[in-house]
């Protein structure tokens, strides 16, 4: 398994010498050397694949999203402005993709429930208490969408996903500073909203 290979993406941005050659990989590629793609994939393999693991891909899936994410990167090579970075470019499409396999797979989830199991949950005594859960889930889920896309962006990967801030910069191409901001401002809306809906609801802090 390529797993045990995966390296520690603890710093977001390559060596300026890798970053330029990277670069020129996606560059060759878009005047038609197709050879310059395999490079390319082969130079991301270990950071995409660190980054799989670090948001709780299946094992099972990672290989399949790995493929599904560049072969996106192959069809926007030539949206790519050379004047950027090619890191955080690339990994803003990796964060796409694994958000919406996220998403995709609690849908799975809730729509693909065995009958039997929900039912016997609210025979259970807790059936009432799952049911709460679910519905502040739910809330939390419509008050996220409701935030700033910003911050949307940086709760999802930091706080939802758990992916490092510092991959997350990289990814979104911002300052770590900006990152924390965002963050904080997140959490800090959403811990207000909450505290207003359990008193209008009347539960105790």
């Amino acid at each position: 398994m390529y797993e045990a290979q995966a390296t520690d993406m603890s710093e977001s941005t390559a060596p300026q010498s890798t970053a330029s050659s990277e670069r020129d990989l996606l560059l060759r590629f878009r005047e038609g050397d197709r050879e310059a793609f395999a490079e390319l994939v082969a130079a991301y393999r270990a950071p995409v694949w660190s980054y799989l693991v670090r948001c709780n891909i299946p094992a099972a899936d990672r290989e399949d999203l790995f493929q599904d994410i560049f072969i996106r990167v192959h069809r926007a090579a030539g949206q790519y402005e050379p004047s950027r970075p090619l890191h955080p470019w690339l990994f803003t499409i990796v964060a796409n993709v694994v958000r919406t396999f996220h998403r995709k797979r609690k849908l799975r989830g809730i729509l693909f429930a065995d009958a039997a199991d929900v039912e016997r949950a609210d025979r259970a005594p807790s059936g009432e208490r799952s049911a709460s859960a679910r519905q502040t889930v739910d809330w939390l889920e419509h008050e996220i969408r409701d935030l700033p896309p910003a911050q949307r962006e940086v709760l999802l990967l930091a706080g939802v996903q758990n992916v490092p801030q510092k991959d997350v910069a990289g990814a979104l191409g911002l300052p770590l500073n900006t990152v924390k901001t965002h963050l904080r401002r997140a959490r800090l809306t959403l811990a207000e909203k909450l505290r207003r809906r359990n008193r209008a609801q009347g539960v105790k802090p």
